[in-house]
């Protein structure tokens, strides 16, 4: 590497660590969160409820895991949601030592994958929505999927490999989408790979940010939306960062990044949470989030669609309101007291960071609840 590249690198990494230092306090940001963002990422590993359990038991035993090394994580009670032991994605991690890497997936006998591994916090924000056998439910920006497998887990419970639950409804409808051709060829290779035929699972390709979104919408709207809106991805810099550093290189995801690109993206994801609250039903729900440190691209976002909406009513152009956070009541504050166990409030939401004081490590992921209600 050149000098002028080293300079450029140092840079770089300089106004990088100057800039989140000034959002998350420098003592934090220095002593816990850097430090914890720099490390390796953790997994869960979530079985393929879709393929026989004692396969994906056996491939953790060929992988030499004592099964008494894991334990089951807890994902925040969602209220009226069939209870997770019944309906819905499993999540196990490593109680010791958790910079242990699970194995890859295995082939079962039905041809589908045993398991994914992923962040814990994809997991969570998965279980949020909430979804319910019967309803329709759109992944916006679904590549690679692993929100998608686990949101269909909670969809279509009467086609499970083992206790398949088979009074529950097989009638609902869950679109997985992603607008960037390879992203989305991917998506699709592994929804058929983990995800049953007869499970009603439909992979699309459609430009969220488009005015022109009638491939994307269902008569009446969907029940529930995700908006895992594409975001700056702070670990990723940092990661490609301290590895290229340690060659003696300049990685081109620190080099390129500039404090000012958050506001670029923040229009895509304000867009993106737009063309979702267009396409889900009265009465419905919107789950915005990011894997983004950027108050720009989390909280903000939120805030321009408040004043999008807003602005849209008064002018008529649309006949809906929205509510921002959970419903009041007994049951928003159990969720919230569990919430707590895996992420901090925000402004107008909640996120995970891997310096939380309950030590599981997981995210950064942000993520804000959206109703939305009749004009009133």
């Amino acid at each position: 590497m050149t000098k002028t590249a080293r300079n450029t690198a140092a840079a770089a990494e300089d106004s990088f660590q100057k800039h989140y230092a000034a959002i998350w306090c420098s003592d934090r940001w220095e002593s816990s969160l850097y430090p914890a963002l720099a490390r390796t990422t953790r997994y869960t590993v979530v079985p393929n409820r879709y393929a026989p359990s004692e396969e994906f038991w056996k491939a953790i035993d060929t992988a030499q895991i004592p099964r008494e090394e894991l334990e089951r994580l807890e994902l925040p009670d969602v209220g009226d949601a069939i209870h997770i032991a019944q309906s819905g994605p499993l999540c196990y991690a490593h109680k010791t030592n958790d910079d242990c890497h699970f194995p890859p997936p295995k082939p079962a006998s039905s041809g589908l994958l045993t398991h994914w591994n992923l962040d814990a916090a994809s997991a969570l924000v998965a279980s949020l929505l909430n979804a319910q056998p019967g309803e329709r439910i759109l992944d916006l920006c679904a590549a690679p999927g692993g929100k998608s497998v686990c949101i269909s887990q909670s969809l279509f419970p009467a086609l499970y490999a083992d206790n398949a639950i088979a009074t529950a409804s097989s009638s609902g409808l869950l679109r997985s989408n992603e607008a960037e051709p390879r992203r989305q060829k991917r998506l699709m290779e592994n929804i058929h790979s983990y995800v049953p035929r007869a499970a009603n699972v439909q992979c699309l390709r459609v430009d969220g940010t488009s005015s022109i979104i009638s491939g994307l919408v269902v008569p009446g709207g969907y029940d529930k939306i995700l908006v895992d809106a594409p975001c700056s991805s702070e670990r990723h810099i940092i990661h490609a960062h301290l590895k290229a550093k340690a060659a003696g290189n300049a990685a081109p995801e620190m080099t390129n990044w500039r404090p000012g690109s958050s506001k670029r993206l923040a229009q895509t994801q304000l867009a993106l949470l737009m063309t979702a609250l267009k396409a889900v039903k009265v009465g419905g729900h919107v789950l915005y989030a990011t894997c983004s440190l950027e108050p720009t691209e989390n909280d903000g976002v939120l805030e321009k669609m408040l004043a999008q909406v807003e602005k849209d009513r008064k002018k008529g152009t649309v006949k809906w309101n929205v509510h921002l956070g959970f419903a009041d009541g007994e049951k928003k504050a159990h969720l919230e007291e569990q919430l707590g166990n895996w992420a901090e409030r925000t402004k107008h939401g909640w996120i995970v960071l891997p310096d939380h004081p309950g030590g599981g490590r997981w995210g950064p992921l942000f993520f804000g609840f959206i109703t939305k209600t009749a004009n009133a």
